[in-house]
């Protein structure tokens, strides 16, 4: 096995992308119970902050589903992965940038917005490495998917609570 091919890491793909399935679909389940809730604590507090954590959430486990579902495709070519894997990278710091953007002029974040936002960013660069990896063929290549796969779903995993827990405080 090795990590610039897809051979070998197919049960890897296949329970990373059934897992990230299962909970993109709990994510809108339990948004569908707070929506009403989280949608007046945005027009009270006159941001979309709590809509932009779900975002980012159900980004973050698309990510790892779509990766997973396209690595499966047989006799994938390393580069036209690699390129897939970047564009992700890119899509997956769309959500955080706007996180930060819309924090300007509010002060000082905290520290959990901090470490909100460094594990978001720990999640774009590990897919960053991973594909410019694959696309020059050493430095780890698909040896990186897991950290971004547990990166992701620890994204998804604390906006899911923000979301459904922390919004009925």
């Amino acid at each position: 096995m090795t990590g610039y091919a897809t051979e070998g890491w197919t049960d890897l793909f296949l329970c990373a992308g059934g897992a990230a399935a299962a909970l993109c679909g709990l994510i809108f389940v339990g948004l569908s119970v707070n929506l009403r809730t989280v949608l007046e604590m945005e027009k009270r507090e006159g941001h979309n902050s709590l809509t932009g954590r779900a975002l980012e959430a159900l980004v973050a486990l698309l990510i790892v589903l779509v990766v997973s579902l396209v690595t499966l495709t047989p006799a994938l070519n390393r580069t036209a992965l690699a390129a897939f894997v970047l564009i992700n990278a890119m899509c997956s710091a769309i959500s955080p940038c706007r996180a930060v953007r819309s924090g300007r002029g509010k002060g000082a974040p905290t520290t959990a917005t901090l470490l909100r936002l460094s594990v978001a960013a720990a999640l774009t660069l590990t897919l960053l490495a991973a594909g410019i990896s694959l696309a020059v063929g050493q430095g780890g290549g698909l040896y990186w998917l897991p950290a971004a796969f547990v990166l992701a779903i620890t994204v998804a995993a604390v906006n899911a609570w923000v979301i459904l827990v922390e919004v009925l405080r």
